[in-house]
């Protein structure tokens, strides 16, 4: 579905992604911060470009509406005699960026015009500012070539411009941080236009590490320019039609579809393996905390050759079973991170399941094995829980040193996890231990945690930090809790709830900052846990209001995208980040791939066991309501077709293959 904006553009941004890079710029054209422009991780190569025409500089004064879809994005422009209009994509393939420039006369009289553009050039590292490195610069068969030691950019056009040198260098200040760039010098065009013709210019940015490679980049975008933006447009498509969602409920709907789509731009291939990268603009790395959450999604949605290429790439890079924490595109890694090796054996276990694929659990045996026993190495006491240590959680901001309480429970599905992979395995006596451990864990959890007096859960054991926190989650969504009705009235409330979505801490807290970042903002993966919770606790009505806040936040900042957090009481993104005061991330992997889970597993209750052949379905649904939702099952689609009617819950499908399953319903009403 195309998006057409006239309001606002100055305030909303987007992100145009390929495997190989991404572009981010904002909806009135300009170019903004340190982070808009062209990246090919792990590093930026273009600042900005910007076309004149006719002494008028394409810019936010006359852009006057801009569009969007899943694969493109479109600025147009006023400029009184023409109108003007900029096409741009990302190949699939290649690190390069294609603009396809629009010039329209709008008169009865032949129109003279003189077209030049300017490009701004900043090879750095993601984590630089300001540097020295120079450029040097050539025309080489109609192509502008900037090097550097960092890298190469090559930008020309068809039909072909030419270029003054003039080789400039400048310094700005995007985001208040100086920046310095090199302009090549002025690249121009002159045509003429008949009386209400009109000529498509077409532009080709690409990148490397090399000269060789940006312009092998820059020769294919330009030979396979029609064919690479059809194949984006399928592969988008069958996304979307191999995901299949129809609630009745149009924005939930159209909520799926973009979460999907967002969660799609995240893949990269990069030099050492596949992934999905945390978030745009600046969690370009590979998290194993993140994917842990998003690769479910992946599944959910169908794409199990992605999913099973970037649980591959996690424990390619394991260390005595731990998964690391972060993957930087460089090859560096850190392994500091308490939930990541739970998190991929959880993940592990969801992707055998919904594909079948006992093959690749063979191949990772070896990882499985280790990463068990790094489990045990963690329970430093032999209590059975696993410890913390400094800022090793997802609030990486804050030393929770000591147990906390959601690493308690990935720890408790973990295992359990393992238990059923170890059994397809045929260990068995790997499968008993671990289950036993879970067992074990499970019973003394309401003990260890539960805070009677407050009536709801300590955030850690073993520490001294009384702040209430939204952790306390955590044990509804894993059927851990036997108090989810007190917890969920809490969170509910004014103290974790505003209109903006769910905060980090509470309200009532000491520590409580409505902007601060892991103390009271709002988080869009955090409301869509707290959604996830609803539906798994039969409250329906609930859960279809908490997606509703991360609906209504598409489009607010990043075209089509859940953002990352913001203020709890203004909505604002400015937020306080340790000594920083930053915005949150525009488009975040967990927030988008929450959302394809909280429908799937929570609000639908689908659980598949390809291996069987059995669907397990548990909706929390609104009497009346009708839900279609295509679900890759093996090497199999299936159409699934649920129906509550006040108290009677009907469950059909449809297999692509005309495959028999077994159907276990267990309505939750």
């Amino acid at each position: 579905m195309d998006l057409l904006l006239a309001k606002n553009l100055s305030q909303r941004s987007y992100i145009l992604s390929g495997k190989k890079a991404f572009f981010y710029r904002f909806c009135d054209t300009g170019f903004k911060n340190k982070w808009t422009g062209l990246w090919a991780m792990p590093c930026k190569f273009l600042e900005y470009y910007a076309f004149r025409i006719n002494n008028e500089w394409l810019s936010p004064k006359n852009c006057t509406s801009f569009e969007s879809s899943e694969s493109y994005s479109i600025h147009h422009f006023d400029l009184n005699s023409i109108s003007a209009k900029e096409f741009l994509f990302l190949p699939e393939g290649a690190k390069a960026l294609v603009c396809i420039l629009t010039l329209q006369n709008l008169t009865n009289e032949k129109e003279e015009v003189s077209l030049s553009l300017e490009v701004a050039i900043n090879i750095r590292e993601r984590e630089e500012n300001w540097h020295e490195r120079t450029y040097t610069v050539k025309n080489l068969e109609g192509k502008t070539i900037a090097n550097s030691e960092k890298g190469s950019l090559i930008f020309g056009s068809f039909p072909s411009g030419k270029i003054e040198l003039t080789q400039e260098y400048r310094e700005h200040y995007p985001s208040g941080e100086k920046q310095r760039y090199f302009i090549p010098g002025t690249y121009s065009i002159d045509l003429v236009l008949n009386a209400g013709s009109r000529e498509d210019l077409i532009f080709v940015f690409s990148c490397g590490k090399s000269e060789n490679e940006a312009n092998l980049y820059y020769e294919s975008a330009f030979k396979s320019l029609i064919s690479s933006l059809v194949e984006k447009e399928k592969r988008y498509s069958s996304l979307n039609l191999d995901s299949k969602l129809n609630t009745g409920i149009d924005y939930l709907d159209e909520l799926f579809r973009q979460s999907v789509i967002s969660t799609e731009k995240l893949a990269h291939n990069s030099d050492f393996g596949f992934g999905y990268f945390a978030g745009f603009p600046w969690f370009t790395q590979i998290w194993g905390r993140d994917s842990g959450w998003i690769l479910p999604a992946v599944i959910d949605y169908g794409d199990f050759e992605s999913a099973k290429n970037a649980l591959i790439t996690l424990a390619r890079f394991h260390s005595d079973g731990c998964i690391p924490n972060t993957i930087y595109m460089n090859g560096k890694t850190d392994y500091n991170s308490a939930d990541a090796t739970l998190l991929w054996i959880i993940a592990l276990n969801h992707y055998v399941k919904n594909s079948g694929d006992i093959q690749l659990l063979n191949e990772v045996k070896e990882v499985l094995v280790k990463a068990v026993d790094w489990c045990r190495q963690k329970d430093k006491d032999r209590d059975g829980f696993i410890e913390a240590i400094g800022k090793e959680t997802w609030m990486d901001t804050l030393d929770r040193t000591g147990k906390p309480i959601e690493i308690q429970v990935f720890l408790t599905e973990a295992l359990k996890s393992a238990g059923n992979l170890f059994q397809i395995l045929g260990d068995s006596n790997r499968a008993r231990m671990v289950k036993e451990h879970a067992m074990d864990i499970e019973r003394k959890f309401e003990r260890r945690f539960w805070n009677e007096k407050d009536q709801f859960y300590f955030d850690r054991i073993d520490g001294s930090d009384a702040t209430k926190t939204i952790n306390s989650i955590f044990p509804l969504l894993f059927g851990l809790s036997q108090n989810s009705k007190q917890v969920l009235d809490r969170i509910e409330s004014e103290e974790f709830s505003s209109p903006f979505g769910v905060r980090t801490v509470s309200r009532n807290g000491l520590v409580y900052n409505p902007a601060g970042y892991h103390n009271g903002s709002t988080w869009g993966w955090i409301t869509a846990l707290a959604a996830c919770a609803e539906f798994k606790n039969s409250r329906p009505e609930k859960g279809i209001y908490y997606l509703g806040i991360l609906s209504d936040s598409l489009n607010k900042s990043c075209v089509g995208a859940i953002g990352e957090a913001w203020n709890s009481e203004d909505g604002s993104l400015i937020l306080t980040k340790e000594n920083l005061r930053e915005e949150g991330a525009c488009l975040q992997g967990w927030s988008s791939a929450l959302v394809v889970r909280c429908i799937d597993e929570y609000m639908l209750g689908i659980r598949v066991d390809a291996l069987s052949n059995t669907i397990t379905v548990s909706p929390s649904l609104f009497d009346g309501m009708k839900v279609v939702r295509r679900k890759r099952i093996g090497d199999d689609f299936v159409d699934l077709m649920l129906e509550r009617s006040e108290n009677r819950l009907s469950v059909r499908y449809k297999s692509m293959n005309d495959k028999e399953y077994r159907i276990i319903q267990t309505p939750k009403f």
